[in-house]
């Protein structure tokens, strides 16, 4: 799930934000509407319902996983052959997602569309934008699930990075900054934007009957 929720995040996981780079900022503007329309999207919204359905949640896992699986393959295809530009092994979030759907016992979806391609170092940061920024919106939907008593669904997904949610983003905006050029910012923007539509576009695929 795509949140961007850091200013709703417990007090206790957030710390002094830096001022935004350039390229953060150009992120953060250009997807606002797309990021808005995804955070609404009907199977999204359902999560932060006041009583949140086992089907409900489970539909919501088992239609990001086919976008999990196809983005991370080829984040890590890509960084295979350009390893200094970030370390996403560690990050991979995959088999977590993959662990609560079989606590639900609920199947993935596949995905229904084709994903930007990362073939430049903007891409790559354009795509790890959106999927980081999920990772540490996903500490607030989990802890809205627990508010809601909603706490004993599988949540390894929604909690991978645990107490270090903020801290990861931070480093990955580090990383941004640092290893991609001003050139590769026009990639950045359209992978991301690109990214959040496709998003929508196979969750629409996955209401339909």
């Amino acid at each position: 799930m795509l949140y961007d929720a850091v200013k709703h995040l417990p007090d206790q996981i957030t710390m002094p934000a830096p001022t935004p780079s350039a390229l953060h900022q150009q992120l953060r503007l250009a997807t606002k509407e797309p990021h808005h329309a995804l955070d609404h999207h009907p199977l999204m919204a359902r999560l932060l319902a006041p009583h949140v359905s086992r089907d409900d949640y489970g539909d919501a896992l088992a239609a990001m996983h086919g976008i999990y699986a196809n983005a991370e393959t080829a984040l890590l295809t890509y960084l295979a052959h350009h390893p200094d530009l970030f370390d996403y092994a560690p990050r991979r979030k995959l088999p977590a997602l993959e662990a609560d759907l079989a606590a639900l016992g609920r199947q993935p979806f596949a995905a229904t569309v084709q994903l930007p391609a990362i073939d430049r170092a903007g891409a790559l940061f354009g795509m790890l934008y959106t999927l980081e920024g999920a990772t540490l919106g996903g500490q607030f939907i989990a802890t809205r699930l627990r508010q809601q008593g909603a706490g004993d669904l599988p949540m390894q997904f929604y909690t991978v990075y645990g107490e270090h949610a903020r801290s990861h983003w931070l480093a990955f905006l580090e990383s941004a900054e640092q290893r991609c050029p001003q050139t590769e910012y026009p990639s950045a923007v359209a992978t991301a934007v690109a990214l959040f539509e496709d998003i929508r576009s196979h969750l629409d695929t996955c209401r339909q009957p």
